[in-house]
């Protein structure tokens, strides 16, 4: 008996690809989901930068930072959710872009760097932590407090930022770290 033999592939030759395929798209979502966050990590770094330079150059014309806080960005910045908020619970309207410190720091921006708006936390009935603010608790002790998507542990693993020191303190979040800059006096 003559038996014609087939040409193909074996079943144990098709899962072996298979599982190659599946492992390789495992670490393509993985790596791209890494890229996002530093994409946006960026973008909240590059804003925050340029508008710590503002404020410093703001407080050399005027003797002090402003006295108003602000979430970073224009008022479009954070218009997609929680009613305009970068910061603080559904019941607080505080947390949201000023006009008035956009007001003051006009001479020294031609436009409104906006940082990321993606959220590091939030929850349908509280809090939300995105994007940048400035907060002046008083006379010399004015802050930036910056959200950084997917990263954890400490606010020493919080970045390095053009004009601030290395972050003072901080906060762990659902999807990153909020970290907290004292501006120089």
């Amino acid at each position: 008996m003559n038996y014609v033999k087939q040409k193909g592939f074996t079943i144990v030759e098709l899962l072996i690809v298979i599982v190659v395929i599946a492992i390789l798209a495992a670490i393509s979502v993985v790596a791209y989901n890494g890229i996002q966050s530093r994409a946006e990590n960026a973008k909240t770094v590059a804003a925050v930068t340029s508008w710590v330079k503002a404020l410093q150059m703001y407080r050399l014309d005027t003797g002090s930072y402003p006295s108003v806080h602000s979430c970073l960005g224009d008022t479009s910045t954070y218009t997609d959710s929680h009613n305009g908020r970068c910061w603080g619970t559904n019941t607080d309207g505080t947390w949201v872009v000023s006009t008035t410190f956009l007001s003051q720091m006009s001479p020294y921006l031609s436009t409104y760097p906006a940082p990321s708006n993606k959220d590091v936390h939030a929850n349908s009935g509280g809090n939300q932590y995105r994007g940048a603010m400035y907060y002046r608790y008083g006379a010399g002790a004015e802050r930036i407090y910056v959200q950084i998507l997917g990263i954890s542990g400490s606010y020493t693993n919080c970045p390095d930022i053009s004009g601030l020191g290395p972050a003072f303190s901080g906060a762990s979040r659902t999807n990153g770290y909020s970290c907290y800059y004292n501006l120089p006096q």
